[in-house]
């Protein structure tokens, strides 16, 4: 199974957050309290979100942490990214961070290549804009599969 981790999940809430309250800016503090996850947690996911450039931090009394982006421009695949690092599926893909131990003699070496870039391209295709508001994003999508019955 291929599952993403509970740091991405609570990175998704509060970028969610972030991007649909913009320009406002929030505190770790007040960020934890909204989504009632621990301080810490929040201080981390924080710390990885503003250094993928996915969020911004302003110091001082009316600092915080804040987003610039529209949700629509965010992809899941830039979240993931920004917490979980290259998105691999197995350690012999390209951007894998891991080392394939039977890479010499496998038979699949390099092959995964094709069902790895087939799920970044469908975390690309998803914005954070589609998760919050799944309604329109379902829609959207049938509409597309009756569209393209119809051709």
């Amino acid at each position: 199974m291929i599952k993403l981790s509970k740091i991405t999940d609570y990175a998704v809430v509060i970028l969610g957050i972030l991007s649909s309250r913009a320009p406002k800016k929030y505190s770790t503090s007040i960020l934890s309290q909204e989504t009632g996850l621990q301080l810490p947690t929040v201080a981390k996911v924080c710390k990885l979100l503003s250094g993928a450039k996915l969020i911004n931090s302003g110091r001082g009394v009316s600092g915080g942490y804040f987003c610039q982006t529209q949700p629509k421009d965010i992809s899941v695949a830039e979240i993931v990214q920004a917490i979980d690092g290259p998105i691999a599926i197995t350690a012999c893909v390209d951007d894998s961070d891991e080392f394939c131990e039977t890479q010499s003699m496998c038979l699949l070496s390099g092959n995964w290549n094709q069902a790895n870039v087939a799920i970044l391209d469908a975390l690309k295709s998803v914005s954070l804009e589609d998760l919050l508001n799944p309604e329109t994003f379902f829609k959207q999508k049938n509409e597309n599969i009756v569209h393209n019955r119809n051709i």
